[in-house]
């Protein structure tokens, strides 16, 4: 049964137009073999019979379905309301008067309502005529018992709901991700398949993985969400759910205290009757995780690099512990590029000269000397060495005091632990009427405060499982470094820039002295600088030696001790002039051009694309769709529509295949044919037909654009 239905007809002269009404509270009234809507409206048809000889003429039947009495928002009163300002109604013909309302707030304006459009309102068991002062006064009381039946029988509800959640009974609605109902019992219980993916979660999250990752592991797994059946208002039943994790899935789930074995009722929590399927302290860590988690910057229609460069949030000030600033002057080199710059924070933003001595230096000849340099130093086997001896060292001097941050950490956990217990006992007894916004206030500061320890307290055993790992021997990290060298210049710039942020972590840059040793090593009028280069090294080993699978870089569980620093002296002059002093004296070539090589346009259809996308997803056992795409530097909706190229008809690939010119290519191009993709086989044949058609239509105008192309290009 639909929730409003309307058959408005004319009325006949001589005639009296009666609209029926009528409404349920609940879904479960709704969808029988007779439910209670039609047997209200069979009711009111045959008062209508009754009334034939008067002229009484049905025009419409309004209905609302699973809709409280306790405001007229409602779409069948709604649209009952529209008929009667158009004059099409004289009566509206009910059961009871509370069917239409159940709050006496409601009920004198739309009596008045009523009464401005010359409607009456009709009962078939109730004399709803207000003639008289007691017939005015009678209507008054019957709504007024009709909203306190409702006011006392949600009062009984809550009062039933409250006496359950005490005793640790769950309050029904939809059943929670991991537990299943038993009917005979009443209770919740685990669920075997999906609790296991519950903890998987918590554990996960409470070892600081991010939640993207979480939620991309279970859709590789071909997990997805319970499927649900959802009663509709107008009966029927439809099904719900079975879609893929998402973060604030996760998140929610992660939040909701029922896994701890708690039952939440009104703001408050009690013990449950049902199992735990996390521990207490696996569900603090979790939550502690996720409540900190900032929210993902804004899409943006333009690119924040716009001038590409490479080396964007690695590289800082040494000297004012300031991010290098990226942008573009003003004017161009001979080529027609701007010139680009890093710029020291301070100066960027204060607009105040640099006491660092850095100021800002060219884009151009910072990022050839690092590329060099890092191409080049697997070949320096002495300064390898002696930088993972170093790297060795440091973990073991390291470990000391990450042991102590930990003792300070798990005893400023013990305080805030007993203050909240503090915290308790005083509201247990009465505090809360007393201190009242002040305690609730301190009990929420100290709840942040442990969620931050606890935060901290994950990082700093992660840090000191790193510490009792083993270091890369410095033969895998030269053998990884060379295979830098081999790859780079053949990727295009968004894989380049991607392959950057895998294989370093951070540089610091600052002023270098002069020394006269170096005066005919660089170039006339260049500035000198040091350079503090930081790689991951777990990271970067473990990447190349996969053949460069880029990873998040700053993830949480790449460990702040195992990285390798390397230092180097370079001169930098104007217009991308470089020279790399130290280590090793290496000229880096002038004038120097865009840090990649693109490799030559060539006309082919994005099918093609897809092809080879298709091809090495399918080899790379394990990787996930969302780790192959930030692989290939493209978005991961990017590559879900080129690969629904390949749901496409094989006639229809095949003739994309053959496509070489750029104005039949554009025709027939991503988007269009990424639409006729989602249509079925015998569909497509036809859509593709129109578009074929349309090509032939403009194909006169093609060619002789083409002609005057070529004749203005011929032309002196």
């Amino acid at each position: 049964m639909r929730a409003i239905q309307e058959s408005i007809s004319q009325p006949l002269i001589g005639t009296v137009p009666v609209a029926i009404y009528t409404r349920v509270s609940t879904t479960s009234q709704v969808g029988g073999r007779f439910d209670s809507c039609e047997s209200q409206a069979a009711i009111c048809r045959e008062h209508i019979a009754k009334h034939a000889h008067e002229g009484w003429h049905e025009v419409a039947c309004f209905t609302d379905a699973a809709y409280s009495g306790a405001t007229l928002n409602r779409p069948g009163i709604q649209a009952l309301k529209r008929q009667i300002e158009q004059g099409l109604i004289r009566v509206v013909l009910i059961f009871k008067l509370e069917r239409v309302l159940r709050s006496t707030d409601e009920w004198a304006p739309f009596r008045t309502f009523l009464q401005q459009h010359d409607c009456r309102l009709v009962s078939t068991t109730e004399d709803l005529s207000e003639d008289t002062p007691s017939g005015r006064l009678k209507n008054n009381l019957l709504v007024s018992v009709a909203e306190y039946e409702r006011l006392n029988t949600a009062e009984k509800v809550r009062a039933k709901m409250l006496a359950q959640a005490k005793r640790g009974y769950w309050n029904y609605g939809a059943v929670p991700y991991g537990y299943a109902y038993s009917s005979q019992s009443q209770m919740l219980t685990a669920n075997d398949v999906e609790a296991v993916i519950v903890r998987r979660v918590f554990e996960s999250a409470a070892r600081l993985t991010p939640l993207g990752e979480i939620a991309e592991e279970l859709n590789t797994e071909g997990l997805r969400t319970r499927v649900r059946e959802y009663r509709r208002r107008d009966g029927t039943v439809q099904q719900v759910g079975g879609r893929r994790f998402r973060s604030d899935t996760l998140r929610g789930l992660i939040r909701n205290s029922i896994y701890l074995g708690k039952v939440r009722f009104h703001g408050r929590e009690y013990p449950g009757l049902h199992p735990a399927l996390v521990t207490e302290g696996t569900w603090e860590k979790a939550n502690a995780v996720v409540a900190k988690a900032k929210r993902g910057s804004p899409w943006r229609l333009r690119p924040t690099d716009k001038h590409f460069h490479l080396l964007k949030g690695l590289v800082f000030c040494a000297a004012c512990g300031r991010a290098m600033v990226p942008h573009a002057n003003g004017k161009k080199n001979a080529e027609g590029r701007r010139y680009r710059y890093y710029t020291c924070g301070h100066v960027y933003r204060e607009r105040e000269p640099a006491r660092c001595g850095v100021s800002h230096i060219s884009a151009l000849g910072l990022e050839r000397v690092v590329i060099a340099f890092i191409s080049e130093i697997h070949s320096h086997e002495t300064l390898l060495s002696a930088a993972v001896e170093k790297s060795r060292l440091r973990k073991q001097t390291d470990r000391e005091p990450l042991r102590v941050r930990a003792a300070e950490v798990q005893a400023a956990l013990t305080r805030v632990g007993q203050h909240l217990r503090n915290c308790v006992d005083a509201i247990a007894a009465g505090g809360a009427d007393l201190l009242g916004t002040e305690l609730r206030d301190r009990a929420l500061s100290l709840r942040d405060e442990k969620q931050q320890l606890l935060v901290q307290q994950e990082q700093i055993r992660q840090e000191l499982l790193a510490c009792d790992q083993n270091v890369v021997d410095a033969e895998r990290v030269a053998e990884a470094l060379g295979k830098f060298g081999e790859v780079f210049a053949g990727l295009n710039p968004t894989e380049q820039k991607a392959v950057v942020g895998l294989c370093l972590e951070k540089i610091e840059i600052r002023s270098a002295a002069r020394r006269s040793s170096e005066a005919g090593d660089s170039p006339a009028g260049a500035r000198l600088f040091a350079l503090c280069i930081k790689l991951p090294l777990a990271r970067l080993v473990e990447g190349l030696e996969q053949r460069l699978i880029v990873q998040r870089r700053g993830g949480l569980r790449d460990a702040s001790t195992r990285t390798l620093t390397l230092s180097l002296v370079v001169a930098l002059g104007k217009h991308g002039v470089a020279t790399i002093l130290e280590p090793f004296v290496r000229d880096v070539g002038v004038p120097w051009k865009r840090p990649c090589i693109v490799p030559p346009r060539t006309r082919q259809h994005s099918i093609h694309k897809a092809i080879a996308w298709r091809r090495s997803l399918d080899q790379k056992r394990g990787v996930t769709s969302g780790a192959f795409a930030r692989e290939i530097g493209v978005s991961r909706a990017s590559l879900d529509f080129h690969l629904l190229l390949l749901r496409l008809a094989p006639t229809i690939q095949r003739f994309l295949k053959r496509l070489s010119d750029r104005p039949r290519i554009q025709h027939f191009g991503l988007i269009r044919m990424g639409q006729i993709a989602r249509l079925p086989i015998a569909t497509q044949h036809e859509a593709f037909a129109r578009l074929e058609k349309e090509w032939a239509a403009i194909t006169p105008f093609v060619a002789k654009e083409k002609r005057r192309r070529a004749a203005s290009n011929g032309a002196p």
